[in-house]
């Protein structure tokens, strides 16, 4: 449950409540597999997005739970396979687990795409996928490096921005609002994912507040219409925007 008062916090839980029995196996559960500690905003920011841009758009169809689902598979397996470890210390068994769950994941997304009739925007996200597989390739290159905070940025915009921007246009997509339109909505993801990349990144408050009142203004633009109600881009906004003004502590993931 998340403690936040959306206005379509009702099919938030039920993309939560999807996904808690698609990954749930027959053998154990999806946490007895991988140490997979996800925080509030892991857990929420990428459906929020789908949904509040989905209810924005005028679409209160089912697709728009699907498709929230299917962006946060995404997320998740990518935060699966970044749990691989090369220390020598580790079994081949442990070193390749988090692969395979994380490929389960993937088809798990690839299944769902297939049952909603969501295909189409299978090329959409097989290229976020591959920008996110780009950019922890980078941050594994890098691992042993101080990265300057334009360094952060250019990897956090491939593993988060870009994710975020997508579920943003692909819910506008699928409400059929007009090209500038999802132009701008995926402006306004692409801005939240890298403020909430920045945060985790620990690149200081002015940074992270550099990004958002971009976001801010992007939502400042996008006036009411005939095509747009801003109220659910704000919740989403105002929502992100609060939990970043605290530290980001990595041993309170999971709570």
């Amino acid at each position: 449950m998340v403690p936040f008062e959306f206005s379509f916090l009702e099919k938030l839980n039920e993309v939560q409540a999807r996904l808690r029995k698609e990954i749930n196996f027959k053998a154990a559960d999806f946490e007895e597999l991988v140490k997979l500690d996800m925080d509030e905003l892991d857990r929420t920011v990428c459906p929020a997005i789908v949904l509040a841009t989905s209810r924005a758009c005028g679409d209160h169809g089912r697709k728009s739970v699907a498709l929230a689902g299917i962006v946060q598979l995404v997320f998740m397996a990518n935060q699966v396979h970044s749990l691989m470890r090369d220390d020598n210390d580790i079994s081949e068994e442990l070193r390749q687990f988090p692969v395979l769950v994380g490929d389960l994941l993937y088809g798990k997304f690839f299944l769902e795409l297939c049952r909603e009739n969501l295909l189409p925007f299978l090329d959409t996200l097989a290229q976020v996928i591959g920008t996110m597989s780009e950019g922890g390739i980078s941050r594994w290159l890098s691992r042993d490096k101080k990265l300057k905070a334009d360094e952060c940025l250019v990897i956090i915009k491939q593993e988060s921005a870009m994710l975020t921007a997508k579920a943003a246009h692909l819910s506008a997509e699928l409400a059929g609002v007009s090209l500038p339109l999802q132009d701008k909505l995926q402006a306004f993801g692409w801005e939240l994912g890298l403020a909430w990349g920045a945060w985790k990144e620990g690149l200081g408050n002015a940074v992270v507040q550099s990004i958002l009142q971009k976001a801010n203004n992007i939502l400042v633009e996008m006036t009411p219409s005939s095509q747009l109600k801003s109220q659910p881009l704000q919740e989403v906004y105002h929502y992100i925007a609060g939990k970043l003004n605290a530290d980001y502590s990595p041993q309170e993931a999971g709570s």
